[in-house]
């Protein structure tokens, strides 16, 4: 008899009763890593046959990324002609329109734009648009039978545990984990069908980092009423096969029923809000006529979706982007902060753009030399300064308010959520109250908090457990979807009366796009057919390359990687360029030291069994730049920090600091070098480190109130040698200006960075907790009585 025993981060899979597939239990390091290879079917041996070789495609696929006129297609053409290069039959720009045409009509697998056209009044008069888009359902099946694509669909509802050693705890990630992708199963009739469900994004984008052009979520730029209507006609073609199901041929070969629904709408939310509670005005009317008055005031119309097994209120999601960062902080915490500093004077003004100018740079967070006189248009920009926090007294109650604002979007942007992080959540939510109350008390602007994007907090963790982490649901990153019509008008345009540019060549920019699809398409095929070709001659390169899981990765097993290597120094020579700095005092006498102690610490012998003592000639590589591997404590995953430790890293010096773990504990401190040290044939890393261990004075209110956690760097002069296997991952930290010597941890520059510091500031109070508890019962005889 077996027991099977559950192992410590252990991933439980509950699977839809519909679904028939019994449930199971993977190791956390096998979970995610047996999704299905996608079927290797080369029906086709020469992909680019449309275009009689594969160097007119390519050369066609130019032209296009090129945006290359007629003319100078044609002088590209007669230049290369008269190189007398074989197999390039392109005579003219005609000859390659024609043949984007023939691969257009001829590729099935992408469906192509149509036509409608609406009818909608206004002042008495019928005005008709042409509204194009794709059909939906062809679209999905378009996808449904790609075997690139087909194997990553997911069509049963999950539920996810995480095993803590203890018990087994609920989380949530992806769409089809939520309890919405759940019950849109159960509403199915059992063992008929699988559901299938779209995420719905709409969202105007400003075309140009100048100027004020935008474009909105429709081919259509005139009324409100016009937008509501081309919706009308996308969801068309949904609505009856969402009530009868669909049969399709899978990538597979298999025929599936699907059952279609609409999951999420990822939108601006106040938009939303407010044109919900228009719709509610209209619909208590009885007469038609009064309702359409109601609507019509505010460019709306009233559009059945009559899409089943969907619930277009609960598909509404909260998005982060408008929320939050374009919302609750960009236009009324950030406000509020401005105005504030500008009543107290310029001086102030003047020293907080200095204190951001003077914050530490971070890989892909943006960085700010003043912030008190500008505004942005992207709402990433409000997000990373959401992150750096002020400590001026007279603006103490906001930056609480502040504070505890960025706990609540950290929370709600963690990959992962398990039911812990969602009910910390709450409580963040809960918590943001008190200072609020506070600073509204002694506010006398009449700022009224009780704004629509604010109570959407209240939303926040139910929509969560419903859809998935807040990146399903975020316009952010779907605004991607915006590139082609900015190249459309930066390529296209003269930068003015772009509605009628846009709208007198639709046909030509909806050919462009589809152009563009085309050729990603056939190039896949390409790739498909080269793979093909590889592996009949190898059969075991192709394992090689698949990176699902990312044991496959060369470098996987390697925890730190040095790069960006210089020219080899001696040591005598890189003490003298260092002479003013005393962490580099004594750096061959102490680099002996360490490495006398250290290696045979590790099982390694000394050179002759005696301790090191380097000759004057003694070289060392420095590295300007560190990858350190560590696994993420919100998604369990491989994450990467990319650390500098350079005196000039795009025009700036650059020594990030790092978490190492020692000994003794683990400890914060401050890249000063990293370099590489032969002994023996065998290379060691090694990085000269500034600790800041030092102890620090009393927690005061202020650290309490702004959650801080506060460490003091030791003497420069006590800087250390640390092998780089001691680093775990990278840290920011702010300098403290009130009090030398101190730093603040940021802990918001990623979500792992913030869970992490949660949890050391929890264990503080655990241990405080603890060392109360001995003396409350007169057994901690070590600690000094009052």
């Amino acid at each position: 008899m077996y027991i099977l025993m559950n192992l410590k981060d252990d991933i439980r899979t509950e699977y839809h009763p519909h679904s028939g597939i019994p449930m199971k239990t993977d190791h956390l390091a096998n979970f995610r890593c047996h999704t299905a290879a996608p079927l290797l079917i080369h029906k086709n041996t020469t992909p680019w046959e449309l275009f009689t070789s594969h160097i007119n495609f390519d050369f066609a696929e130019l032209v296009l990324k090129a945006s290359l006129t007629k003319l100078q297609t044609n002088e590209l053409i007669s230049l290369i002609h008269c190189s007398a290069l074989k197999r390039f039959s392109v005579t003219d720009y005609d000859s390659i329109c024609k043949l984007w045409d023939a691969a257009s009509s001829c590729h099935a697998k992408v469906t192509q734009f149509k036509k409608e056209v609406i009818s909608v009044p206004h002042r008495d008069q019928e005005h008709d648009f042409d509204v194009w888009y794709r059909l939906l359902w062809d679209w999905a099946c378009d996808l449904l039978k790609d075997p690139r694509l087909g194997p990553h669909f997911m069509f049963n509802a999950q539920r996810l545990y995480k095993f803590d050693g203890r018990d087994f705890v609920y989380f949530f990630d992806e769409p089809w984990t939520g309890n919405a992708f759940w019950n849109s199963q159960s509403s199915l009739p059992k063992d008929e069908g699988k559901p299938f469900t779209f995420i719905i994004y709409t969202d105007k984008a400003k075309l140009s980092s100048f100027g004020h052009q935008k474009a909105y979520p429709s081919f259509i730029n005139f009324k409100n009423v016009v937008w509501h209507k081309s919706f009308k006609c996308l969801l068309k073609s949904l609505a009856p096969l969402s009530k009868t199901g669909f049969w399709v041929k899978c990538w597979d070969g298999i025929k599936h029923l699907f059952y279609l629904c609409i999951l999420i709408l990822s939108a601006d939310y106040e938009e939303y809000a407010s044109t919900q509670a228009t719709l509610r005005e209209a619909r208590n009317f009885i007469r038609q006529e009064d309702k359409e008055k109601v609507l019509m005031s505010q460019g709306l119309w009233d559009i059945d979706v009559n899409v089943a097994h969907t619930d277009v209120h609960s598909a509404v999601s909260f998005d982060c982007l408008h929320v939050n960062n374009e919302g609750n902080f960009s236009d009324h915490l950030w406000t509020q902060f401005q105005e504030c500093v500008k009543s107290i004077g310029q001086q102030t003004q003047s020293q907080i753009d200095v204190h951001f100018d003077s914050m530490p740079r971070w890989r892909n967070i943006n960085h700010f030399n003043h912030v008190m006189d500008i505004s942005f248009s992207d709402g990433s920009k409000y997000e990373d300064i959401s992150k750096v926090r002020s400590t001026h007294a007279l603006l103490y109650l906001l930056l609480r308010c502040i504070r505890e604002y960025v706990n609540i979007n950290m929370y709600a942007t963690l990959e992962v959520r398990t039911s812990e992080t969602i009910a910390a959540g709450c409580q963040a939510i809960k918590e943001f109250t008190q200072p609020l109350d506070q600073y509204s008390a002694k506010d006398d602007s009449g700022k009224n908090w009780a704004y629509p994007k604010w109570h959407a907090h209240a939303h926040l963790f139910d929509d969560i457990e419903a859809k998935g982490a807040t990146h399903n649901t975020n316009t952010k990153p779907n605004e991607k979807c915006h590139g082609p019509i900015r190249w459309i008008y930066l390529r296209w345009t003269n930068f003015k009366n772009i509605a009628e540019q846009y709208f007198i060549d639709i046909t030509q920019v909806l050919g462009l796009d589809h152009r563009f699809l085309i050729a990603h398409s056939i190039h896949l095929d390409i790739k498909d057919y080269d793979d093909l070709i590889t592996s009949q001659n190898d059969p075991l390169c192709l394992d090689s390359e698949d990176d699902e899981c990312p044991n496959n990765d060369s470098d996987a097993t390697l925890h730190i990687k040095l790069g960006a290597m210089q020219k080899e120094q001696i040591l005598v020579t890189l003490e003298q360029l260092h002479a003013n700095d005393n962490a580099f005092n004594q750096f061959h006498i102490k680099l002996a030291n360490f490495l006398s102690d250290s290696l045979p610490a590790h099982g390694i012998p000394l050179p002759g069994g005696k301790r090191i003592k380097f000759m004057p000639d003694k070289t060392v590589i420095e590295h300007h730049f560190i990858k350190v591997k560590y696994e993420s404590i919100v998604d369990w995953q491989t994450t990467v920090d990319y650390l500098r430790c350079s005196p000039l890293f795009h025009n700036f010096p650059q020594y990030d600091c790092v978490i190492l773990q020692t000994q003794a504990r683990v400890i914060f401190g401050c890249l000063l070098m990293l370099f590489t040290c032969v002994m023996d044939g065998q290379t060691h890393p090694v990085a000269l480190v500034h600790p800041y261990d030092a102890p620090v004075g009393q927690c005061s209110l202020k650290d309490k109130h702004f959650q801080f956690w506060c460490v003091h760097a030791r003497p420069r002069i006590s800087s250390e040698f640390f092998s780089v296997h001691l680093i775990i991952h990278g840290a920011a930290l702010a300098e403290d200006h009130s009090i030398q010597g101190d730093y603040l941890v940021i802990d918001t520059i990623d979500t792992d960075m913030f869970l992490h510091m949660k949890l050391m500031h929890k264990s503080v109070l655990q241990s405080f907790t603890f060392i109360l508890m001995y003396i409350s019962l007169g057994r901690y005889t070590n600690y000094p009585s009052s």
